[in-house]
């Protein structure tokens, strides 16, 4: 009797054995990603969202300004007009493309720096905020350039408009969150601080 409780006893322990070696296994193929919790998980930078969601000539703009490492680096809202944005812009503006456009604003002069980092300047509002409420009903946002813009909800939904803009600027994507608590809303305009009129002239 004793002799056939131990010989069932040690076959549990065998089978037991096997099932945690197999459950190990499985747990040591799985890549290390699939385990990992969503709060786990890599937030991406404002300049690793613009490169893969169609914000690629904004990006362009800020390398070229050297204003990429201190989006990146700082807590930031970037309202960010997509690639169509900018070259419909430079359609209307006469400009061959968006590279020419980026170049005339470049070197045109504004105070202490040039037009386009200026216009750059005038889509980042610095500080954390706690939500889109936050940010979108705050009626004014200071931007880094030293201007404001108006934030709000009209009949279209959010939206933000520049100084000179004659119309509001949808937010028409969605909200992107990046490192540092900042965050990218895609917008259908580029917000204008300053008359850019015969830039391409």
């Amino acid at each position: 009797m004793m002799t056939r409780q131990y010989n069932q006893t040690k076959r549990n322990n065998i089978v037991g054995a096997t099932i945690i070696g197999f459950v190990m296994m499985l747990i040591m193929a799985v890549p290390p990603a699939a385990v990992s919790s969503d709060k786990n998980s890599r937030i991406p930078k404002i300049s690793e969202i613009l490169h893969n969601n169609g914000f690629q000539t904004l990006l362009f703009a800020l390398d070229a300004t050297s204003l990429t490492a201190v989006l990146d680096e700082n807590k930031v809202v970037l309202f960010a007009p997509t690639d169509d944005v900018f070259q419909a812009t430079a359609d209307a503006l006469g400009c061959q493309d968006v590279e020419e456009l980026a170049t005339r604003l470049l070197n045109t002069p504004v105070g202490d720096t040039n037009a386009l980092a200026y216009v750059l300047t005038y889509h980042a509002s610095l500080g954390r905020y706690k939500n889109d409420y936050d940010v979108l009903s705050a009626g004014e946002l200071q931007m880094v350039s030293g201007d404001t813009v108006t934030a709000g909800v009209n009949a279209n939904g959010l939206y933000v408009k520049g100084i000179v803009n004659e119309t509001a600027s949808a937010v028409t994507t969605e909200i992107f969150r990046a490192k540092r608590t900042s965050a990218v809303y895609g917008i259908d305009q580029i917000l204008l601080p300053i008359d850019p009129t015969g830039i391409c002239d």
